[in-house]
C-alpha cells in the first residue's frame, strides 16, 4: 500500500527531528448506547487513545451517561442543538437558520447544552452538524461560555478564552452512500498534513481524525483499528484529548496545505500519493511492525 509507506516515512522524519505528530479524535452523532458505540469505545480503550464523543442534545441522555461512566478516555462535546436540517432543497445541509439573531442563537445553544449536563467529562466545545458554521456562531458560543468550536478542515484560530479545534481526516466518503474512504486516500492526506506542519515547524498543531460510528462499514472499522495501532506508538505520535487542547495556548494557524471543504459529508477530500522508495532506518524501527499492517487493510 503506497499511502502506508509514505505515512510511515513521514512519522520517521518527525521522530528524527525530535518531535511527535499530534493527533486528536472526534466521533459524531452519538445519542444512545448501541453496538456500534460499544465497538468504538472498545477500540479507544484497547489502543489507549482519547476520544471526543460529539453528542446530539435532543433528548434524555441518561442511558448514554451510564454507558460512559467508566470510560475514562472518553470526553463529551456538544453536537448541534437538535441535528435537524433546515436547508432548502439543493442547499448544503445546515442546522442554524441564517437569520437567527445572535442573542436567540446563544439562548438555543445554552438550553441544548443543559441537556448534556448528565454526561461525564463534558467539555464546552461545540461541533456543528455537517460542520456548517453559522456566521454568528463563534460570537454566540463565546457569549454562552463555550471554550471552543470544532469544524472540519480549518487551520484553527483563537485566543486565550476560545479555541478553534478542527478535524481534518474523515474516515468516510459521503457522496452517495456512506463508505470507507480507502486507506491510500486517507493516508495520503494524513501525510500531506503532517509534512506541511513539519516544514513550517508547527510541531504542536494537531491533526484531527473524524469518525461516525453509526455509519462505518466493515472496511472502515478494520482500518480504524489498524490506524490506531500504528499511531499509538509513543515515539511517533502524541494523541491529545479535547480538554487538553481546549486548555492549551492558541497556535499560529495560518498554515495552508491544500483544498478544504466545509462539509466533508458532501464530498470530502481524496488525494493520491506517490510511491516512496526507502528503508525504515533507525529513527523509527518501533513502527515497522504496526506500519506493515497497512498492506493488509481493505480498500
Amino acid at each position: 500500500m503506497i499511502g502506508g509507506w509514505a505515512f510511515r516515512r513521514e512519522l520517521q522524519r518527525w521522530s528524527a527531528a525530535g518531535h511527535r505528530l499530534e493527533l486528536w479524535w472526534r466521533d459524531d452523532d452519538a445519542r444512545e448506547p448501541a453496538p456500534e458505540l460499544d465497538r468504538l469505545l472498545n477500540l479507544a480503550a484497547r489502543h489507549g487513545v482519547p476520544l471526543a464523543l460529539a453528542v446530539i442534545p435532543d433528548g434524555d441522555r441518561s442511558a448514554l451517561a451510564a454507558r460512559l461512566a467508566d470510560e475514562r478516555l472518553i470526553s463529551v462535546i456538544q453536537h448541534g442543538i437538535d441535528h435537524a436540517n433546515v436547508a432548502r432543497a439543493g442547499e448544503p445541509h445546515y442546522e442554524l437558520p441564517a437569520d437567527c439573531p445572535p442573542p436567540l442563537l446563544t439562548g438555543r445553544l445554552v438550553a441544548a447544552r443543559a441537556r448534556l449536563a448528565v454526561l461525564p467529562r463534558f467539555t464546552p466545545v461545540f461541533a456543528p452538524p455537517w460542520n456548517a458554521i453559522h456566521a454568528h456562531l463563534p460570537a454566540a458560543l463565546r457569549a454562552g461560555g463555550y471554550v471552543g468550536l470544532s469544524g472540519f478542515g480549518g487551520d484553527g484560530a483563537g485566543d486565550a478564552e476560545f479555541r478553534r479545534i478542527d478535524t481534518h481526516l474523515d474516515l468516510m466518503r459521503w457522496r452517495g452512500r456512506p463508505r470507507f474512504r480507502g486507506a491510500d486516500a486517507f493516508l495520503a492526506r494524513a501525510t500531506r498534513l503532517a509534512r506541511a506542519r513539519r516544514h513550517a515547524r508547527r510541531w504542536n498543531q494537531p491533526i484531527g481524525l473524524l469518525t461516525h460510528h453509526l455509519d462505518h462499514d466493515e472496511p472502515a472499522w478494520l482500518f480504524l483499528d489498524t490506524f490506531l495501532a500504528l499511531t499509538a506508538a509513543p515515539d511517533a505520535v502524541r494523541w491529545r484529548g479535547i480538554a487538553d487542547l481546549a486548555a492549551s495556548p492558541p497556535h499560529d494557524m495560518r498554515l495552508r496545505v491544500g483544498p478544504e471543504t466545509r462539509q466533508p459529508r458532501d464530498g470530502a477530500l481524496s488525494e493520491g500519493g506517490g510511491r516512496f522508495r526507502g528503508s525504515a532506518g533507525p529513527a523509527n524501527r518501533g513502527l515497522a511492525g504496526a506500519a506493515s499492517a497497512f498492506w493488509r487493510v481493505p480498500q
